[in-house]
């Protein structure tokens, strides 16, 4: 007998208003940095955040948004968007990034103060060549700084309640940014992001995820029915009215009320 599997077809993305789905339809999806907290440290990490959820379970994740986006997986594969790891107290690398990096900055002092002692005694200046030491940095941080980008905790709080993440089974889409792939709660930009004046949301409209093909939209999720018209309306604009309408009469793409799939699922 063949092993057959339940296989979730899309990835979903949620948004609080019918302003920013328009938006994202037209225009894409655009990464800003996200607060995390994986292991005991807390990090801002850019991304666009999708669930892998089955449609009847949308509407249990309506705390992120009232709206949202499902694209095909194979959109998602395409664009290297990749599933998270979860995290729990006991996973022996949860903190891979923080410790390694420690063990490597305190190889470095142990190098320096010595070194510092020893010009300061002599009156000159330490001329000790540390960019061999800097370089091992750059090249730990680029195994470790992905592999923070994809790890979260299995369970959170938010607003007083205890959520268990991994039900969500997360996707992430992070940019490829030049620098500052992750900023940690030491950083100067950590506490300007905390206070929301590092750049206006979203933060790199330079790196959108764009939404080109029809056949990868699989569903939308509006908050009332009267809603439909005005979506239909910005895809026909993108995409040609004859081509969304056979795309939704096909069943390739729908457009619904979660309280619809809550009522008769």
């Amino acid at each position: 007998m063949q092993f057959e599997q339940k296989k979730v077809n899309h990835i979903f993305h949620y948004t609080k208003t019918i302003f920013s789905l328009k938006s994202m339809l037209q225009n894409g999806f655009i990464p800003s940095y996200c607060l995390e907290k994986v292991g005991d440290n807390k990090y801002y990490i850019p991304m666009v955040s999708f669930c892998n959820i089955p449609i009847k379970d949308v509407e249990l994740y309506a705390r992120y948004g009232n709206y949202g986006i499902g694209m095909s997986l194979d959109w998602a594969i395409k664009n290297c968007i990749s599933p998270v790891v979860y995290t729990h107290e006991k996973t022996t690398f949860r903190n891979i990034h923080h410790e390694i990096n420690n063990i490597l900055i305190w190889d470095l002092m142990e190098k320096m103060i010595p070194n510092a002692i020893k010009a300061k005694l002599k009156d000159d200046e330490d001329k000790t060549d540390y960019s061999k030491f800097e370089e091992i940095i750059k090249q730990v941080n680029k195994i470790t700084v992905p592999a923070i980008q994809h790890y979260k905790n299995w369970k959170v709080e938010y607003k007083g309640k205890e959520i268990l993440t991994y039900l969500e089974k997360e996707w992430r889409f992070i940019p490829n940014l030049p620098e500052k792939k992750i900023i940690s709660s030491n950083e100067d930009e950590y506490q300007l992001l905390q206070e929301d004046k590092f750049r206006n949301k979203p933060h790199f409209p330079e790196f959108t995820l764009e939404i080109s093909e029809l056949s990868d939209l699989r569903y939308i999720m509006i908050k009332n029915n009267s809603q439909r018209n005005i979506i239909i309306n910005i895809l026909s604009k993108k995409f040609g009215k004859p081509n969304v309408i056979d795309s939704i009469l096909n069943g390739n793409l729908l457009i619904f009320n979660p309280k619809n799939i809550k009522n008769d699922f």
